[in-house]
């Protein structure tokens, strides 16, 4: 099992890509697969590129904040060491150990350390080998347990629904018929409204836990990333992270251009009925 020491302070020879790295690229890439697949099983072939890519960013998004960061949830609240009581050896008192009841402690419990790194299941190791880049994700940072409590039990929903309201878009094949009811056309203007506002939502979202992710690192000197390591820098928190700022961006200057559209056929349509009464 990894300790926080060696997560915090990793050694030369965990510079070098391991195989807990190259089973979470694997891991990573089989869900992007799995997400691609589905995409174009569930939506029509007369879907347009745009919503499958769509549908497919949104479903691998869902797949990574439910498995991935699932995990990482149950680590921070499930998984935990404790902390030999204080004694008079050399090595004790431990610091943990002298923690008063003045001092904030996670859960409750300062005898207790959570987190990851005190665990050695399967997905415990892949939140151990991130937390060489970022040792927040090993141990217990509440700035990011609280983001990710709302990524995981917001935003992976979300997502998901996104995914159903674009199977439920009116696609040529499934609308071939030119006689529709009023009632129809409205319910399908609401579905377009409700999908291009919750894509909107959840892009803004994903940028916003970003930044909260990373400001207060780069506020303080990023005393917790490690930013000599080329892979851990480039690879873990560059691309990784980055993933999640230009596709949820793409998402708003689409969403905007439709947003734009609406607007435009709602201005056409109110000069059409003002010539009407003149």
């Amino acid at each position: 099992m990894a300790t926080s020491d060696s997560i915090t302070n990793p050694s030369p020879a965990s510079s070098l890509i391991s195989l807990t790295t190259v089973c979470s690229l694997l891991f990573s890439l089989a869900l992007l697969l799995v997400a691609i697949f589905l995409s174009r099983h569930l939506l029509p072939r007369s879907a347009p590129r745009g919503h499958l890519l769509l549908h497919t960013w949104h479903l691998f998004d869902f797949l990574i904040h439910t498995v991935f960061e699932g995990s990482f949830l149950y680590h921070s609240f499930f998984s935990y060491s404790t902390l030999p009581p204080a004694s008079s050896s050399d090595d004790y008192p431990h610091p943990a150990s002298l923690i008063t009841s003045s001092k904030a402690a996670f859960l409750g419990y300062a005898n207790r350390r959570y987190g990851a790194a005190h665990s050695i299941s399967p997905t415990a190791v892949l939140w151990q080998e991130y937390a060489r880049a970022d040792s927040r994700w090993g141990n217990t940072d509440t700035n990011i347990i609280s983001i990710e409590l709302l990524t995981v039990l917001i935003a992976g929903p979300l997502a998901f629904y996104i995914c159903y309201l674009l199977q439920r878009q009116p696609y040529p094949a499934q609308h071939e018929s030119s006689n529709t009811t009023t009632s129809a056309d409205s319910a399908r203007s609401n579905n377009a409204a409700k999908l291009w506002f919750l894509i909107t939502i959840l892009a803004t979202g994903e940028i916003y836990g970003g930044f909260m992710t990373f400001a207060p690192e780069w506020m303080s000197g990023n005393t917790s990333l490690s930013t000599d390591n080329w892979m851990y820098l480039w690879l873990y928190l560059v691309f990784f992270n980055g993933i999640w700022v230009v596709m949820p961006g793409w998402c708003l200057w689409i969403a905007w251009g439709k947003f734009k559209e609406a607007f435009n056929k709602t201005t056409e349509s109110g000069e059409l009925e003002r010539k009407k009464v003149r």
